[in-house]
């Protein structure tokens, strides 16, 4: 064993192993999935030191984002990245605490097919190289029906049909959306080759549903604690938006809003998706739950008619990396009778 090389890299992430002592894990790395309960998460756990854990770091959370994300590969320092966040890692450890650095960009951005999630591993990795990973997947055919309502929540312009289906692909001037992003078993097996499997837990997001506690315990356990508290996911952190809402909200980011998902609006209106965003009350009240629920289901026929069995082979080569049966959970994990 390479002593000396673990005493480096424990030092990086801001403790050092004691001999016999089994001390909690001074990194956690949540990395996603979007649209896998990362807010409640962030809420119900991760914020709270009484069950082990603190994402205080000193600055807003978007700044993981600025100093772990933006930054061009070849402007990048690893060392100094560190740097910014081993202060943060001391004072939780002096808590008793775990910090979590917890963003869903980690795993890369659905809407551009995550081209940089490989990327962005190796970046956690050579900056982060002790640390503990957190991955929370979703059944694909669910988590796209959520991740496009975020699309356009976030400017997206397309119809779905659009999002799923990529225009003039042979020459990939600009990545966009493909179904490859959500084959778990690729990304997964990158990160235990980057950080070691014993380092890496996954977890399906269906399991939040079905006994909070026991996932919340999962995360506990990871890090060499205890999830003392019991949570609950009764309360929703995130509820989704009226379909009415982001059909008319499609043509307006079209209009109104410049941004990465929509170049080229007429008009631009600064933060224009989060003041429509105040209308939300209005459209769940005035949303007629007929016309919600044929949305919907259209939504989930195109879906799973573009899907059809695509993720079946990886579904299959991610069980054995989940402690959780995946076709009880909804996973297409057996070809269709």
């Amino acid at each position: 064993m390479d002593h000396v090389g673990e005493r480096a890299r424990e030092a990086q992430t801001g403790a050092m192993p004691q001999e016999g002592v089994r001390t909690r894990v001074p990194l956690l790395l949540h990395i996603g999935y979007h649209k896998t309960a990362s807010t409640w998460l962030q809420s119900n756990l991760f914020d709270d030191p009484r069950q082990g854990f603190t994402t205080e770091t000193g600055s807003p959370r978007h700044a993981l984002v600025e100093r772990l994300v933006v930054p061009d590969p070849l402007f990048y320092d690893p060392a100094e990245a560190a740097a910014g966040y081993r202060r943060a890692i001391r004072l939780a450890a002096d808590k008793g605490c775990t910090l979590v650095l917890s963003h869903e960009r980690l795993s890369g951005y659905p809407s551009s097919g995550g081209r940089d999630r490989q990327l962005l591993a190796e970046r956690l990795a050579g900056t982060f190289p002790g640390a503990h990973v957190l991955i929370v997947i979703r059944e694909q055919k669910a988590v796209i029906r959520s991740m496009y309502s975020q699309h356009v929540t976030d400017g997206g312009v397309e119809s779905i049909t659009r999002f799923l289906s990529t225009p003039e692909p042979a020459l990939c001037r600009k990545p966009t959306f493909n179904l490859g992003y959500y084959c778990y078993d690729r990304l997964i097996a990158l990160y235990h080759r980057l950080f070691g499997q014993e380092r890496v837990l996954v977890l399906p997001y269906e399991l939040l549903a079905r006994d909070p506690h026991a996932f919340s315990a999962s995360i506990a356990r990871h890090c060499r604690g205890e999830a003392s508290i019991p949570t609950s996911a009764r309360e929703r952190v995130n509820t989704a938006r009226p379909l009415i809402m982001q059909a008319v909200q499609r043509p307006l980011n079209m209009l109104f809003y410049h941004n990465e998902l929509s170049p080229g609006a007429l008009l631009h209106i600064p933060r224009f998706h989060k003041r429509f965003a105040r209308l939300t009350p209005i459209f769940r009240a005035l949303s007629p739950s007929i016309v919600e629920r044929r949305l919907d289901a259209r939504l989930r026929r195109i879906i799973a008619a573009r899907v059809g069995n695509h993720y079946l082979e990886s579904n299959q080569r991610t069980q054995a990396f989940v402690d959780h049966d995946l076709a009880a959970l909804g996973y297409e994990v057996e070809p269709a009778a």
